[in-house]
């Protein structure tokens, strides 16, 4: 969670308002913050709220405090003048680091608390938010020195040559990034490419090597500076132009004046900064379901409008206007959140707890306990496996070719999606297990998640039973027999019907449909199958919604 250092001066200033310290920390609660030091005028401020940079600097804190306080309503517009500069990005860069924002300051008065701030907020979002500049990166540099418009491409690591921020001599790039403080921390960032990006003027001025270090010439800013250039590249162009905004908002609000940024690329024209608006519609009722509180239609609105977005009531229903750089806003629930904050905890009247009451198993974990002990009934060896599992094992080792939910960013192949059959673990498992007795016969019961654009979250999560019989002996009539076993106990019936599955003997599959609407399939592996899994002896399986 991000520790923001501040002048309690320069907070003030900002809000337009002075706080004792009971006061303060009652306003720090609108960004979820608190007080960790006080030192004389310094304040060490632990800001709680990790999805939202825009609150990650004194200046981000003063600006949800003026709103929450009522001092501003509704979404900030903001409008740019022109500054005439042109970024073209070329597309030796793609590889490397594909995609630049930028913007021009104009007028800008470099104190020593500006300075500070500044650069916080450029470590705190390109550290967190940026993912230690492997999603994102800001440069800031002395807007005065650059000649020209700008060249952003990819460059030679041995033939491009520029003097990095506080050294005093010409370095290539591959020298920058084993020589400078800064470039060794980064360099798994460039590793393996063939070209690194720079930033470049028209007259041949390297201004940065992003993600890792600006140049000493224009890179350096002081309380001399007057006007500055800032860019944030990556790889997600929603990503970088939240970075961007964050950094401009900041400035804006110490009184910078904002030029916008022509930005080429393969020939399409983009303005930046980009400030833009998502809308999101719900039923009020929700407000009173979820907060408990009755509240009236104009108390709705202005607690709305305090937490900084253009609320419309259209009779049952409420639209929420808010701003794009609000990431964390994905569902109905995280809007509410904010009319809550600015209502205040602790205004919630407390109810007295009428009755007392005493826990118990849901109805769905007593019909699998009651599968489970079926199952155990017949012979059979529960095992657990992961949720998180690979492509490979749940697609091409199946002979499928389907959609999963996958997980953005993960750290393994081998934990890249969610499961959608239970099946593929089990094989997993029997083939770890080969040097066991035999027959093997065992049983999941878990969860898998497949995709559903119609649903709330765009996936289905469902209960399954899969059972697995491997040995010399196991055939389809034997697995047939489980199931009719399981069917009798749960007391439900099935039918089966022929089918076409891939990872299945043609002759010895069918699919089951029950007598509840759910679905199922059992058969023999084919040999296809056996051998992507490594397993050697006859192998029956069965695997059933729940």
């Amino acid at each position: 969670m991000p520790t923001i250092e501040s002048s309690k001066k320069d907070l003030e200033q900002l809000i337009g308002k002075k706080f004792s310290k009971e006061e303060l920390e009652n306003a720090l609660l609108y960004v979820k913050g608190e007080l960790d030091a006080v030192e004389n005028d310094l304040l060490k401020i632990d800001v709680k709220e990790t999805n939202r940079p825009d609150l990650w600097s004194t200046e981000g804190i003063a600006r949800e405090i003026r709103k929450r306080t009522g001092m501003q309503k509704g979404i900030t517009k903001y409008k740019f003048k022109k500054s005439g500069l042109k970024v073209t990005i070329d597309k030796s860069v793609k590889e490397s680091r594909p995609f630049t924002v930028s913007a021009v300051i104009k007028g800008v008065k470099v104190t020593e608390d500006l300075l500070i701030q500044l650069i916080q907020l450029q470590e705190k979002v390109d550290g967190t938010f940026g993912r230690k500049r492997k999603e994102s990166s800001t440069g800031i540099y002395d807007f005065d020195k650059i000649q020209g418009n700008i060249k952003y491409y990819g460059a030679n690591p041995r033939e491009k040559k520029f003097i990095p921020l506080e050294f005093n001599v010409k370095m290539d790039l591959d020298e920058i990034l084993e020589m400078h403080p800064k470039g060794k921390e980064y360099a798994h960032l460039l590793k393996g490419k063939k070209l690194y990006p720079i930033f470049e003027d028209e007259k041949g001025n390297v201004l940065s090597m992003p993600p890792v270090i600006n140049s000493n010439y224009s890179g350096k800013v002081t309380t001399e500076t007057r006007n500055l250039f800032i860019e944030v590249s990556g790889f997600k162009k929603e990503i970088i132009s939240i970075g961007l905004q964050v950094m401009v908002m900041a400035l804006m609000d110490r009184g910078a004046e904002i030029q916008s940024v022509e930005v080429v690329d393969s020939g399409k024209k983009t303005i930046t900064p980009e400030f833009k608006t998502k809308k999101m519609k719900f039923e009020l009722k929700l407000i009173e379901r979820i907060t408990g509180l009755n509240l009236k239609n104009s108390q709705i609105m202005d607690l709305f409008k305090k937490a900084g977005t253009n609320p419309i009531i259209k009779g049952k229903k409420i639209e929420i206007e808010y701003p794009d750089y609000r990431k964390d806003v994905m569902h109905p629930v995280d809007l509410i959140e904010d009319l809550l904050i600015g209502y205040g905890y602790n205004e919630i009247p407390l109810e007295k707890i009428e009755l007392n009451v005493q826990g118990n198993h849901l109805k769905e974990t007593l019909f699998l306990d009651k599968v489970r002990d079926a199952c155990v009934g017949l012979g059979l060896q529960e095992i657990l496996t992961f949720n998180l599992t690979s492509i490979e094992k749940q697609n091409s080792n199946m002979n499928l070719n389907e959609k999963f939910v996958q997980i953005a960013n993960p750290v393994s192949i081998n934990w890249e999606i969610m499961r959608k059959r239970l099946l593929p673990e089990l094989l997993e498992f029997l083939n770890k297990n080969k040097r066991f007795d035999f027959p093997q016969k065992i049983f999941e019961i878990g969860t898998t998640l497949e995709l559903n654009p119609k649903s709330d979250n765009g996936v289905n999560e469902l209960k399954k039973l899969c059972i697995a019989l491997s040995g010399k002996d196991s055939e389809f009539n034997e697995i047939k027999s489980m199931l009719q076993a399981i069917t009798a106990n749960l007391g439900i019936t099935f039918k089966l019907n022929n089918s076409e599955i891939t990872f299945l003997d043609e002759e010895k599959q069918s699919e089951i449909i029950f007598s509840n609407g759910k679905k199922g399939f059992l058969g023999e592996l084919n040999q296809k199958t056996m051998k992507a899994f490594g397993i050697e002896q006859n192998t029956t399986i069965m695997e059933m919604e729940l």
